[in-house]
C-alpha cells in the first residue's frame, strides 16, 4: 500500500477508515489514469474486473469487512469520494489535445475520454458498493417461523424493485444516486 497521511492521534477505528480510504483514493486514481490511456474500444470490465488487481481487490475486501462495524461511515465517505470525482471544481482530469488547433474531432475525442472517465468512476463506485453492502443483505436460511411466507413476499418485491431499476440502464446513475 502507498503511504498515507492520516493523523496517528485519531481513534483506532477512525484511523483504519481514513487509511483505507486514502489508499482507495490513490489506487482508484491510478486505475482511472490507466483506463484513460487505453483504447476507447476496450470495455471497462476488462480493466476493472475482480481478480485483475489483487491489491485493489484486497482493499475493497477490507472495506467490506470494516462495513460490518461502521457501515454509515463507510457509505458517507464513499459517497463523498464519488461526489468529489464528479464535481466541477476539479479540472485535473480534463483531457487536453496535444495540438493547439481544436477541431471537431478533438472535441469529440475529449468528450469520449471524459465520458470514459465518468464511467470508470461509476464502475469503481459500484464495485465497492457491492462489496460493502453485500454482507448486510443476506438471505436468512433456515427460518421456519410464522412469517416465512411474508419474508419471501417482501424479498420478491425488493427483487422486483431492483429489476425495474435495472431495466432503465441509461438513467440508472441519476436515479440510483438520488435514491441514496
Amino acid at each position: 500500500m502507498a503511504p498515507v497521511n492520516v493523523d496517528p492521534e485519531s481513534k483506532p477505528g477512525e484511523f483504519v477508515l481514513k487509511s483505507l480510504f486514502a489508499n482507495f483514493t490513490l489506487l482508484s486514481e491510478r486505475k482511472i489514469r490507466i483506463i484513460m490511456a487505453e483504447p476507447l474500444e476496450k470495455p471497462l470490465n476488462k480493466s476493472l474486473q475482480r481478480g485483475e488487481d489483487p491489491q485493489f481487490d484486497q482493499l475493497i475486501s477490507s472495506m467490506s469487512s470494516l462495513a460490518e462495524y461502521c457501515l454509515p461511515s463507510i457509505l458517507k465517505t464513499l459517497f463523498d469520494w464519488y461526489k468529489r470525482q464528479n464535481g466541477l471544481e476539479d479540472e485535473s482530469h480534463e483531457y487536453r489535445p496535444r495540438a493547439n488547433t481544436k477541431s471537431k474531432n478533438d472535441e469529440q475525442q475529449k468528450d469520449y475520454l471524459l465520458e470514459r472517465r465518468d464511467l470508470a468512476i461509476d464502475f469503481i463506485f459500484s464495485l465497492v458498493l457491492i462489496e460493502v453492502l453485500k454482507q448486510h443483505f443476506k438471505y436468512k436460511e433456515g427460518y421456519l417461523g410464522p412469517n416465512t411466507g411474508n419474508m419471501h413476499i417482501v424479498a420478491d418485491l425488493y427483487a422486483e424493485v431492483v429489476g425495474v431499476v435495472a431495466q432503465s440502464r441509461y438513467s440508472i446513475k441519476v436515479t440510483f444516486t438520488a435514491l441514496l
